[in-house]
């Protein structure tokens, strides 16, 4: 009865939440190198050509900016180690902007010339990549389709899980059982094997992706996994300012910004990328996070505050230090996408997720195929009663 009770909701979520899946696969795969594709086709706007140049001092880069754009308050900038990276310098929304996806107005970011201080070119692709997110995450349909993207998560745990309590060989201790593919086979009993095996090969890869998946789909969720890591209240409400609700609470003051990486500079030996974020009222501090020279994955992010009066250092976390189950939620999303593996992983992520429309096809073709079987067991059974109801009414 369980086995029966599992096969039947299996293929009934297979084709409902099964297209979803495959979307949500593709859509993801196609984000998995989004960052390599738009240096690839952007030379001159993201990638700069050093020439044997010395990058300007920070302050004087902000000067130009200025220069360019008057008026414009600047929140923030990043810069990259790497030669022939192009900076970023991030402007405060516009007043009266609307919110953004995350409930709170954003501004603008340019890419912008370490060696020249210029306000280079729009990035070619970010409109195709930012719908391609919309996507996967929303269906591009807003709540509604935040909330179907969601269950359609959670079906894939169940895929995973229902499918190997069913697929469970005789021989379960043999691994040729498990991961053995025959090509040899046809019809039904391909498509069957096609469909479990390469589950089978996938398994680990699609219960990764679904249980981190799930922090962008269920507030509970986040909050019960931000309680299992122990991370502090302020940073499950939203982090530094929370607390202030968002309220401005005074003129941002003005900073020295040449004293400011000075002081980073003293207490930082070596980085890869650094990003500068000005106060933008007053009390709050001036803000660096930075990657190590090697960091474990992308978003490995240390922190450093400084006074916004006095410089002085009123907070420098480093993420190796922080407790093992905030390290864990800061790798939430190389978890995902599998960059939290390396190189290796990222690429066999991506592949599991361009296979996803896989099982939804053979699924629809096991189904059907069921289906026909069941019709032509129905009407020879009709056949053979409308026979014996002829021989007994001779």
């Amino acid at each position: 009865m369980l086995r029966k009770i599992l096969f039947q909701t299996h293929w009934f979520l297979g084709i409902t939440a099964g297209l979803v899946l495959a979307l949500v696969g593709v859509t993801g795969a196609m984000l998995s190198y989004e960052h390599a594709v738009l240096r690839a086709i952007n030379p001159g706007v993201m990638t700069v050509q050093p020439g044997g140049r010395t990058p300007l001092p920070p302050a004087e880069l902000l000067a130009r900016v200025a220069g360019e754009v008057p008026g414009r308050a600047v929140q923030s900038l990043t810069l990259s180690a790497e030669p022939t990276d192009a900076a970023r310098v991030g402007f405060a929304p516009a007043p009266g902007a609307l919110p953004g996806p995350g409930g709170r107005p954003r501004g603008e970011i340019r890419w912008l010339d370490p060696y020249t201080g210029e306000l280079l070119g729009q990035p070619r692709g970010e409109a195709f990549f930012r719908t391609t997110m919309q996507l996967h995450r929303w269906l591009a349909a807003g709540e509604p389709g935040k909330q179907i993207v969601g269950a359609s998560t959670v079906a894939l745990v169940f895929f995973c899980l229902s499918g190997l309590y069913l697929r469970w060989p005789r021989r379960w201790k043999s691994p040729r059982a498990w991961l053995l593919f025959d090509p040899a086979l046809t019809g039904r009993r391909f498509l069957w094997h096609l469909h479990s095996v390469v589950g089978t090969w996938l398994l680990v890869p699609y219960l990764v992706m679904a249980l981190s998946g799930l922090w962008w789909s269920y507030g509970w969720y986040r909050d019960g996994v931000n309680a299992l890591a122990g991370m502090p209240a302020q940073a499950m409400r939203g982090g530094p300012g929370a607390a202030a609700g968002g309220r401005d609470v005074g003129p941002a003051p003005r900073i020295d910004v040449a004293a400011a990486f000075a002081a980073f500079d003293g207490q930082v030996a070596g980085w890869s990328t650094r990003t500068l974020r000005l106060p933008q009222s007053a009390g709050a501090p001036v803000e660096f996070t930075y990657l190590d020279r090697d960091p474990p994955h992308e978003r490995a992010n240390n922190r450093l505050a400084l006074d916004a009066g006095t410089l002085a250092v009123g907070l420098h976390e480093r993420f190796e230090a922080r407790p093992p189950g905030q390290r864990f939620v800061a790798a939430m999303f190389p978890l995902h996408s599998g960059s939290y593996f390396g190189q290796a992983g990222l690429l066999v992520f991506c592949l599991a997720s361009l296979v996803m429309p896989l099982f939804t096809v053979t699924g629809f073709q096991l189904y059907l195929d069921r289906r026909a079987k069941k019709r032509a067991g129905e009407e020879r059974r009709r056949v053979r009663e409308l026979a014996l109801a002829k021989r007994s009414a001779g």
